[in-house]
């Protein structure tokens, strides 16, 4: 049963890309080296800042932690102070974390951006919708699964209760790291055949689905839960049935039991992987 859904932040929640590269060429301008276009950088982004600076930097200047550490700056000044000028919730999100939060879901984002910046832009599109918020912390970054295990541990739940979304292979990485089901959506940075090589367990069009997910995930686990609850007294009821009837001598009735719970066994079976499909 999904209990909980957790999002990655960047090309999932929010659109943030152009903010991102726009930090990310004043830092290089600053610099004095060349810059890269915005759908380049949707290729740079996703694993983290010190990722993000090493390749957006020449060759030559990466293994200077001088100028790793320079670049690093400029970008967080700069992104500090625009990180709202264009960035916007895709279209259907609120409306898709109202419909999760009607069903009773908790929810969650963890992203490998610098917590401080996560946690600000968290509550500034999305205040009070969120149970649990995790950004980098120290030198681990997705797909480490160690930012979703915590915040499945601030949930008090089991990871196969939770839902992780993200938009790219890193995301996916991620959940299997923490054993959690995974969903791609299709309308981030990346695209649905990375999502697919890395092995996503579901893939979204449009936010709705999500929404669509859950509520079919639960359904789907509901019926099995109901049909084993009710196979197992099945079960009970025709072993009491088997001992009476071997007891007076009935044969009819011991074939009854024996041969009535078969049937119904294997009819649940088949409910349960209808209401799958």
């Amino acid at each position: 049963m999904i209990k909980a859904v957790v999002f990655d932040l960047d090309g999932t929640l929010l659109n943030t890309i152009q903010d991102l590269a726009n930090a990310s060429n004043y830092a290089l301008e600053q610099l004095g080296d060349p810059t890269f276009t915005t759908e380049e950088y949707k290729h740079l982004v996703g694993d983290g800042r010190r990722n993000l600076i090493l390749r957006m930097l020449p060759e030559g200047q990466r293994e200077d932690e001088t100028m790793v550490a320079r670049a690093t700056e400029l970008f967080d000044t700069y992104y500090q102070k625009h990180m709202r000028d264009c960035t916007a919730p895709y279209p259907g999100i609120p409306a898709l974390l109202r419909g999760l939060k009607k069903n009773g879901l908790r929810l969650g984002v963890v992203s490998n951006k610098p917590h401080e910046f996560v946690t600000q832009i968290v509550e500034e599109y999305f205040p009070g919708i969120f149970d649990s918020v995790a950004g980098q912390q120290g030198t681990l970054v997705k797909p480490d699964p160690a930012a979703l295990n915590r915040v499945i541990a601030d949930f008090g739940l089991h990871p196969d209760e939770v839902l992780y979304v993200g938009d790219s292979n890193v995301d996916i990485y991620t959940a299997k790291n923490a054993k959690t089901a995974s969903c791609g959506v299709l309308w981030g940075f990346r695209g649905e055949e990375e999502l697919e090589e890395a092995g996503a367990e579901h893939l979204a069009a449009a936010e709705e689905d999500i929404l669509s997910l859950v509520l079919s995930l639960n359904r789907a686990e509901g019926l099995r839960r109901g049909l084993a609850l009710f196979s197992v007294i099945l079960m009970l009821v025709g072993l009491a049935g088997l001992i009476y009837f071997l007891t007076i001598g009935n044969a009819a009735g011991v074939a009854a039991c024996v041969v009535l719970p078969l049937l119904a066994g294997f009819a649940a079976m088949r409910m349960t992987r209808r209401e799958e499909r």
